[in-house]
Order: C-alpha cells, then sequence, then structure tokens
C-alpha cells in the first residue's frame, strides 16, 4: 500500500511546478536560405533565455534584429535551425506539424496590423478560431460575448473592421487571440500602428488581461516605452544575439551594452549642462571632480536617494543633472553628481554602504 501524500509534499511539488519555466530558449539559432541566393543568412545566433509564467516579457531590437523570427518560433511558425524551444514544458523543436496545431492553440497571437476578416464582424472574428477548433455554436455563442466584454466591446458585436477604429480593431484582435483560452499571448508589435493614446490603452488592456487571466504575455517591439510601461522582464536583441537580458529595472538602470544604453537614454539617460559636457575626460585631473551617476528604484526614490547621498557624503557634492519617472509601474530616479577627484573613491565607498550603487562616468577639471 503506497503511503500517504503529505500536505508539505504537495505544496513542495506545486512551488517547483510553479517554478518551471513556460517558454525556454536552449542555444537556440536559426538560419534562411533566401530565394536565389547563394549565401545563407543568420536571423539568430546562440539564443538562450527563459520566460517564467506569468511574466510580461519584452523583447526588444532594431529592425533587422531577428525579433520577429523569435517569436515565430515560440508558436512553431518557424523551426530552429539548431538549439531546442521548449513551451509549457513541450519541446516542439521536433514536433509534427499535427502536434504543433495542438500546441498553438495554448499560443494566442497579435499582430501589428490586426489581420482581421473583413468580410466578419467583430464576433465573427473572435469566433474564427473557435471554429477552427471545431467547438459547437452553442459554446462560441456563450464564449466570444464574455470575451468582447472583457476587451471593451460588447456593444461592437455586430461591427465589421471597416466600421471600428485602429484600437478596436486590436482589441477585437486580442480577444480572437484569448478565445482559445491560451497560456501565452504573443504580441508582434502590437501598438506600433497605433497613436500614443490609444497605445496607452491597449497596453492597460494587456496588463489586465496578464493580472486577471494569468496569461504569460511576450511582446517584441523596437518602442522602449512600451517595455517601460507594462514589462517584468526584458531581452536586447542586436544582430540576432541577446546582448543584455533581466529585470527591466536593473536593464534599465544599469545597462552594460552599448546597444542597450542607446535604447535606455531616452527614458533614464542623463545630460549634462553642456559647459560641463565639453569639459568631459576619460582621466582624472588633479584638482578637478568626477562625475558619478547614481540610481534608485523603490518607492520615493528621490528622497531616499537624497538621504543616501547627504549620511554618505554630507555636503561634499553636487547635483548636476536629475531624472524621475516610473519603470514597470515603479518609481525610479536618476541623478549626476561631482565630488572631488581626491576623495572619488571614498565616496564611492561609502555610497557602497549605505546600499547605494554609483559609477563613474567621467571627470571635469
Amino acid at each position: 500500500m503506497n503511503a500517504p501524500v503529505r500536505t508539505e509534499q504537495l505544496i513542495a511539488v506545486e512551488g517547483r511546478q510553479a517554478s518551471k519555466p513556460i517558454i525556454e530558449f536552449q542555444g537556440v539559432s536559426k538560419t534562411y536560405r533566401p530565394r536565389g541566393g547563394a549565401e545563407t543568412v543568420t536571423a539568430l545566433k546562440d539564443v538562450s533565455f527563459t520566460v517564467q509564467r506569468g511574466d510580461i516579457f519584452g523583447v526588444i531590437g532594431r529592425s533587422g534584429a531577428g525579433k520577429s523570427t523569435l517569436i515565430r518560433l515560440i508558436n512553431g511558425l518557424e523551426r530552429a535551425t539548431a538549439g531546442r524551444v521548449v513551451v509549457d514544458g513541450v519541446d516542439i523543436t521536433g514536433l509534427s506539424e499535427r502536434d504543433l496545431i495542438h500546441t498553438r492553440r495554448k499560443t494566442g497571437m497579435i499582430f501589428q496590423h490586426f489581420n482581421l476578416l473583413s468580410s466578419r464582424t467583430a464576433f465573427g472574428n473572435v469566433a474564427l478560431p473557435l471554429e477552427i477548433a471545431g467547438r459547437s455554436r452553442e459554446e462560441i455563442k456563450r464564449r466570444v460575448p464574455p470575451l468582447l466584454e472583457l476587451v471593451g466591446l460588447a456593444d461592437k458585436h455586430d461591427r465589421y473592421p471597416s466600421e471600428l477604429s485602429g484600437g478596436q480593431k486590436q482589441r477585437v484582435g486580442i480577444a480572437r487571440a484569448l478565445a482559445t483560452e491560451p497560456s501565452v499571448l504573443l504580441c508582434d508589435e502590437a501598438t506600433s500602428a497605433l497613436d500614443p493614446e490609444t497605445t496607452s490603452s491597449i497596453l492597460a488592456l494587456l496588463s489586465d488581461v496578464n493580472r486577471t487571466l494569468g496569461v504569460t504575455i511576450v511582446l517584441i517591439t523596437h518602442e522602449i516605452p512600451v517595455i517601460q510601461e507594462i514589462c517584468n522582464r526584458v531581452a536586447v536583441l542586436d544582430a540576432g544575439r541577446i546582448v543584455e537580458q533581466g529585470r527591466v529595472l536593473d536593464v534599465f538602470l544599469k545597462p552594460s551594452h552599448p546597444i542597450t544604453e542607446n535604447f535606455v537614454r531616452s527614458v533614464t539617460g542623463l545630460e549634462l549642462p553642456a559647459e560641463l559636457a565639453a569639459r568631459l575626460q576619460q582621466h582624472p585631473q588633479t584638482g578637478g571632480s568626477a562625475i558619478l551617476q547614481v540610481t534608485s528604484a523603490e518607492t520615493d526614490a528621490g528622497t531616499l536617494l537624497l538621504n543616501r547621498l547627504a549620511t554618505a557624503l554630507g555636503d561634499r557634492f553636487g547635483i548636476v543633472a536629475g531624472r524621475t519617472g516610473t519603470l514597470s509601474g515603479k518609481p525610479f530616479a536618476a541623478w549626476l553628481i561631482t565630488v572631488p577627484i581626491e576623495t572619488s573613491g571614498a565616496a564611492l565607498e561609502a555610497l557602497s554602504q549605505v546600499g547605494q550603487d554609483a559609477k563613474v562616468i567621467g571627470y571635469v577639471s
């Protein structure tokens, strides 16, 4: 007779299962041979990352970086040349097309240009994946109205795409993507065709879907504000490689790669006053000042940052530039300060002792 399973054992097992990534790329590469071309093109090279269940995971990169290829590998529309793609515990790399059809039902997708059928109403477009899945007419009539209500279009169920605004079309696209109750929602530049106000409303809807339905979201974009507004984790893609990844707060506030620095400058970057910038040097000069960048990502970030500076440095610093804002819904503050070169080492040590990160960006004399 088997021993009974104890409650704590069940909790431990459930905890381990919950911690498993819902998406995992393991050394994934993808190459193409263009039609009529003699040389292969590398779209992705040795890409590895994980997406945890419940994440809103952003992939940012310039045009041609490999973003669309990456997202198409997640739902099996493209096949990896090398490596493994695991989605919800299933290695989809070698699945047959028949098995992929079943797997794709767990993965919804929304598109930059909506991809709605012009001959179908909003109701008909949302119903389409259910029809393809062989659901009964009664079930479709039961399932579609709540989805339209979720995206705020209950009163537009009988409207055709030509009668809807861009934002409304994308809301239909989101409802359609959720129709088969996917565990993952893929967003391919889903807001790049929308104006800023509509973009904000769509991002708010996606955040609500993530929070209320528990759907994991992977979105690709070239727009930093999209990552800033709703993502909790991000990967930076350049020329087919991931050059940096991690929590949005960490990547944005402490970028380690020049590509990332260029992307995040508009959000967290600080500019020296022109007079100081003209005199900035990379090597210290006797009698000059070191310029330090200090950041904080906490509630009342600006106040906490000032208190730490005062505790660590007293009055031996000057503030030359500053910026505050939010990342992933959390406040941040970033400042540039000056300290005497002779005491810059001690200043960095003192800041470290009060739990404050800082780095030297240059020197002025």
